[in-house]
């Protein structure tokens, strides 16, 4: 093979310019910022010790019971208050516990055994998925958050006393329904790649039923299922909708998302910001490791080479198949619940009650003749496709320099375009804000409190760019190294194979990614809603969503117009997904963040 072009020498570059300025720069200003301002200012640090950040004697209590003399009694299930920090640990541990119990528990019984709607309900399963900013937590708050809601109404009818959640319970809860389907996901696939020859192996040696499963499924799954629940964990840590939703403002995100908000400069935001950003984005990456060095500490091998032989799904007796629909069937009612309810909202005349009432086309009529609220799908689709053209680029450098020219830096450059998917946006945004607010760049188009735009594209970019990297990735994986030797050995030089050869052979898998890639940055929330809300006239529709939601706090119409606006945001995910599946022909699509 002919020596490489000299230019094919910069691929690497591009993508290691790229994250070190947009990703390593920011997050150490970041870093650099609270230390300069502690020691200047001789801040004690010890202060985020105490309220509100954290409670040395937790506030409220776990659950209150009331008793009424006219209607049911109440039980209001809540949590007590241990301040900002610990409220913030202890809501993503209890949600990733949950949602990796349940997670896994559906995944082991939709890819392990054949029973009548199997499909349907997998298919189900993954609505939870499409991202319905801030609304869906709303909709969680209306049916499980009071006492006129469905959950109150029922348990007032079955035992004469109305239960429901409120405060960090109803988080708790709101976050479980929201992210479990991420662990689904991850263990399905998992699940579904396993060799057959292995459990066939151990029946043959004796095991059956949950020792089967206990001691080769969910062994040979776990690298799925890991990396679904350190997205989760990461997630719950700085999601604001289940916390607007339910008045919880003793968490993180809150904190943060009003200290920038409310900022007229980056020198306004107080050293407590700083300090819990490098909390969030610490404890975000000491999880990520955790799980990245567990998972490297075991081995996953499979017996069998050259593709995985279709797999052997077994039929469950008559009593276990009624035990897996009741199991199934209402928590898969449960939780696409809020997808459901989004719609509700939308085309509802009021919600107040444990119903809805009315049926009206009023707010979506309103939503589509509001000057602001087109003004802001304008900006987002415009930063959406600039930030996929520029993953565009980033994915095939990247892709191209960790399977083809495999240099030195090639695995260190993989793990850092796959760790933006875990990046917590909240901390990159205040690093960017931090990083470009200087004396030099205010009143210019790089002052992000004036010209918001460009650093939106640019967070989108980086956030984003690992679903179009991943697709590039498996494209190479799958294309033959051999009809790119064969260019070379015509005469034609490296950069023309990859233009020629290259590109349009896997012109399909990154036509996948950068499609996933411009509809999870038109919703994208963090960033959005941070650096997207310093200067309305350049904010994205999720910052309106969220305008919406928080100027009422969830209540009259602010809601309803949030909704007609999510059920667009739905509509094109259903239509941006549906193509990737189809251009890619894969059943399976991972539906993030």
């Amino acid at each position: 093979m002919k020596r490489p072009d000299p230019i094919s020498l910069f691929f690497p570059l591009i993508p290691a310019i790229f994250f070190a300025l947009l990703m390593g720069a920011p997050l150490l200003a970041l870093l650099y910022e609270p230390m300069v301002s502690l020691i200047e200012t001789q801040y004690p640090i010890t202060s985020v010790l105490d309220y509100p950040f954290v409670n040395k004697r937790p506030l409220g209590q776990y659950y209150l019971f009331i008793k009424t003399p006219e209607g049911p009694d109440k039980l209001i299930i809540t949590f007590k208050d241990f301040g900002i920090i610990p409220n913030t640990i202890i809501i993503a541990t209890i949600v990733t516990i949950l949602a990796t119990i349940i997670g896994t528990l559906a995944a082991l019984i939709t890819s392990s055994y054949y029973f009548p709607g199997r499909d349907l309900i997998r298919i189900v399963m993954m609505l939870p998925l499409l991202y319905t900013p801030f609304v869906n937590a709303f909709v969680v708050y209306n049916l499980f958050g009071k006492d006129s809601g469905i959950l109150g109404a029922i348990t007032a009818q079955l035992f004469g006393v109305s239960v429901y959640f409120q405060g960090i319970a109803g988080v708790i809860l709101a976050q479980t329904l929201m992210f479990w389907p991420i662990v689904y996901v991850n263990a399905f696939s998992s699940m579904v790649q396993i060799d057959p020859s292995l459990k066939e192996q151990a029946e043959n040696l004796g095991a059956r039923g949950i020792t089967l499963h206990r001691t080769v499924t969910l062994p040979l799954a776990l690298p799925g299922i890991s990396a679904g629940a350190a997205l989760v964990f990461i997630f719950s840590m700085e999601d604001l909708a289940a916390p607007i939703a339910f008045r919880v403002d003793s968490v993180m995100s809150r904190w943060i998302v009003n200290e920038i908000l409310a900022s007229s400069d980056v020198t306004t935001i107080s050293i407590e910001t700083f300090i819990l950003a490098l909390i969030l984005i610490s404890s975000a990456s000491l999880w990520f490791i955790a799980v990245k060095k567990y998972l490297s500490l075991r081995q996953y091998a499979m017996m069998q080479k050259g593709g995985i032989r279709e797999r052997r799904l077994e039929e469950p007796g008559r009593i276990a198949k009624i035990a897996i629909y009741l199991v199934l069937i209402p928590w898969v009612i449960i939780s696409i619940s809020p997808q459901i309810g989004v719609v509700v909202y939308a085309f509802s005349e009021r919600w107040i009650s444990t119903l809805p009432e009315g049926v009206t086309l009023e707010h979506m009529k309103s939503i589509l003749s509001d000057t602001r609220v087109i003004n802001a799908f304008r900006n987002s689709v415009t930063y959406a496709i600039i930030a996929s053209i520029l993953s565009l680029g980033i994915a095939v450098t990247t892709s191209y320099t960790v399977e083809r020219l495999k240099t030195r830096f090639s695995e260190a450059l993989d793990v850092t375009a796959t760790i933006p998917i875990a990046l917590p946006g909240l901390a990159l945004a205040l690093g960017i804000l931090i990083l470009f607010s200087t004396r030099y760049t205010k009143n210019t188009l790089l002052d992000p409190y004036e010209f918001p735009a460009i650093f939106l594209v640019l967070a989108y970019a980086v956030r984003k760019s690992p679903f179009t990297t991943r697709a590039a990735y498996a494209g190479l994986k799958h294309l033959h190294k051999s009809l790119e030797e064969a260019a070379m050995n015509l005469g034609a030089r490296q950069v023309r194979v990859i233009r020629d050869v290259t590109l349009p052979l896997i012109g399909i898998n990154l036509l996948g990614g950068v499609l996933l890639t411009f509809v999870y940055s038109v919703t994208e929330v963090s960033t959005s809603i941070t650096i997207g809300g310093l200067n309305r006239e350049y904010s994205p529709i999720t910052y309106i969503i969220y305008d919406y939601v928080t100027g009422g706090y969830g209540g009259g119409a602010f809601v309803h117009l949030a909704s007609a606006i999510v059920v667009l945001l739905m509509a094109l995910q259903i239509i941006a997904i549906t193509a990737v599946n189809i251009a890619l022909k894969q059943r399976y699509a991972f539906i993030g963040v």
